[in-house]
């Protein structure tokens, strides 16, 4: 099964299930992602999507222990956020957090202390930044942010601004 949290009118997948605090989105679940538990079974996900969500929640590491829980072993889960470079992180006054590539290094559980004592642990399976269209600065940072993201993030991130950060990450329950 697919979850599509957060899936404003129209879901990633046409048979996702859709969690969204909206009455007028496409969701199966009409729920404030700020209220925990969210109503899902546990362990029953293969593949989350969560696009544009997390920078609103009030509470990223809790709402990532609620994705850990419904999902399964080894499920894919796929989030999108604007990068703190990126005037699209700013120009929404809902949006709560501004996050960085290595901010989802939290979600792994190395060297970071877990939520609450929440035993959840991701592997990152990659990390990559999207950007706009200009051909020659936006060409620029993709090449600085390949050569080291990290070192793209210090000292190059708000001069060649990124728009987006793609992760993907699964879960690890054994």
């Amino acid at each position: 099964m697919v979850l599509d949290i957060g899936c404003g009118k129209r879901k990633i997948e046409p048979d996702a299930v859709g969690i969204d605090i909206s009455p007028g989105s496409a969701a199966d679940k009409v729920w404030n992602l700020d209220c925990y538990p969210w109503p899902l079974e546990d362990n029953l996900f293969e593949r989350i999507h969560m696009s544009q969500v997390i920078e609103h929640l009030e509470d990223p590491m809790r709402a990532m222990a609620e994705v850990y829980r419904v999902a399964r072993d080894g499920a894919d889960v796929f989030v999108t956020t604007p990068h703190f470079s990126s005037h699209n992180s700013y120009v929404d006054p809902t949006h709560r957090r501004h996050l960085a590539a290595a901010s989802f290094e939290y979600f792994t559980g190395n060297g970071f202390p877990t939520f609450a004592g929440a035993p959840f642990r991701f592997e990152i399976v990659s990390v990559e930044l999207t950007f706009g269209g200009n051909f020659v600065l936006d060409n620029l940072g993709r090449a600085l942010a390949r050569l080291s993201l990290r070192w793209y993030e210090r000292h190059a991130a708000w001069v060649f601004p990124a728009l987006d950060i793609r992760c993907r990450l699964r879960a690890k329950k054994r």
